[in-house]
């Protein structure tokens, strides 16, 4: 069985260094869980998520957080996000559902609110194995019972998807632990391409599943940058908008 485990930073460590360093004054994540992740959050924060399970107070230095009890669907048919955060998003973090037509529309969803500069990253895309790529969590029926716990679901199509009909848009693959993060910068906030033709894109790769094969192939084909390295050489005065 084919393995790709990731040697780099913490995820979480991650996120809050690319928020640090490109001074962001607005930061919004989908798939809040248990507030881990937004806690190391010091800029003013938005937080989505249908069930909080805060392990901490996640308000930590934040001037403000605003927290919605919601699905992203929800959240983005009922809210207007500009409106609540006071200007255009700087960083995006989704970790919603793992299945990737949510994790397509909350990326057409926060892109329509960021600014050309803005930083969405986009978790579980690069999974260790084929068997956590199933669209529904069944950790009993694993071969491998040493990763039976994870679970990054078909969010991995969002990279053919993203370089199939957004050749505009900057992609780095980043090997943070334990299943990756996807930078994706130069964004545009009027493209209406992945809207367009959502649906058509749910019938080209619903079907695609991620085989031992495929994985491996994946890999081989799809670059995979150093998180220590990009920490180490990120460069905000050339990313910070608007």
């Amino acid at each position: 069985m084919y393995h790709h485990n990731h040697a780099g930073v913490d995820f979480r460590v991650f996120i809050q260094k690319m928020v640090k360093s490109k001074m962001a004054r607005t930061y919004m994540e989908i798939g809040v869980r248990d507030g881990s992740t937004l806690a190391m959050i010091d800029c003013s924060a938005i937080g989505v998520d249908p069930c909080f399970q805060f392990s901490s107070s996640p308000i930590g230095t934040k001037p403000s957080l605003f927290l919605y009890q919601k699905t992203s669907d929800q959240f983005f048919r009922d809210h207007d996000v500009r409106a609540i955060s006071g200007d255009t998003l700087d960083v995006v973090f989704l970790d919603g559902l793992h299945q990737f037509e949510y994790l397509l529309r909350d990326f057409i969803n926060s892109e329509r609110n960021c600014n050309r500069h803005s930083l969405i990253m986009l978790d579980d895309c690069l999974p260790v194995n084929a068997e956590m790529t199933e669209r529904q969590h069944n950790p009993l029926q694993r071969k491998n019972q040493d990763y039976a716990g994870w679970w990054t679901g078909d969010a991995w199509k969002m990279i053919p998807i993203l370089k199939k009909y957004r050749k505009d848009l900057h992609i780095t693959l980043v090997d943070t632990t334990p299943t990756g993060i996807v930078c994706i910068t130069n964004l545009n906030p009027s493209s209406t391409i992945l809207e367009d033709n959502y649906y058509e894109i749910l019938k080209e790769f619903g079907d695609a599943v991620m085989t031992d094969e495929n994985i491996e192939k994946f890999y081989q084909e799809n670059e995979i940058a150093s998180s220590q390295a990009i920490m180490a050489g990120f460069n905000a005065s050339l990313t910070v908008g608007p």
